[in-house]
């Protein structure tokens, strides 16, 4: 009669069949690489396509996007400078942002820095793509998730660079924060 048990004393273990598991990663990495290769070729290709189609139109798109993506800095921006432009709107600036002490104790100090640059300060113009192609300088610096620093440096009057204390996110409409104020005589 034959043995009624199951337990075989570990001889005749079964083999494991098919790949080990550091080889189906592996593979499974490979073909991720391969596919992200593929997609940046291919985009790329698309993107060449276009550009060579129709430079014009890529070029427009492109600042199209840059517009869109910086309007809120400087609409904010052209508010400061619009303020910076009046004793009046100097003294509400300075009275709803306290952190403007640190360079001027006092808003008298304030009002006389501003009366010295205000008679050459100009109006921030609109944002459009001749501006940002234009030989006004414009920069927006921005920390992630901090500061914002937005400069602007026209062709006739003093160099004007604000810093806010938080960027614009999209939907936000609360009022930020101006850190500090920089006008400087005009660097042509």
């Amino acid at each position: 009669m034959a043995d009624s048990s199951w337990d075989n004393d570990g001889y005749g273990k079964p083999t494991k069949v098919g790949m080990p598991t550091w080889a189906k990663v592996l593979l499974g990495c490979g073909v991720v690489a391969v596919l992200a290769m593929a997609t940046c070729v291919g985009g790329g290709m698309y993107l060449a396509h276009r550009l060579k189609k129709d430079p014009n139109g890529f070029k427009k798109q492109v600042l199209g996007f840059a517009i869109d993506r910086i309007r809120p800095e400087w609409e904010d921006f052209r508010a400061v400078v619009e303020q910076l432009r009046t004793a009046e709107g100097c003294r509400a600036l300075y009275a709803a942002n306290p952190d403007l002490a640190a360079t001027w104790p006092k808003e008298a100090d304030f009002l006389a820095a501003a009366k010295a640059w205000q008679p050459g300060l100009p109006s921030a113009p609109e944002l459009t793509p001749e501006l940002l192609q234009g030989h006004e300088g414009i920069q927006i610096n921005s920390q992630f998730g901090g500061k914002v620093r937005v400069s602007w440096r026209p062709k006739d009057g003093p160099d004007v660079a604000v810093t806010f204390d938080r960027s614009r996110k999209p939907g936000d409409t609360a009022p930020r924060r101006v850190l500090e104020v920089e006008v400087h005589p005009a660097s042509n």
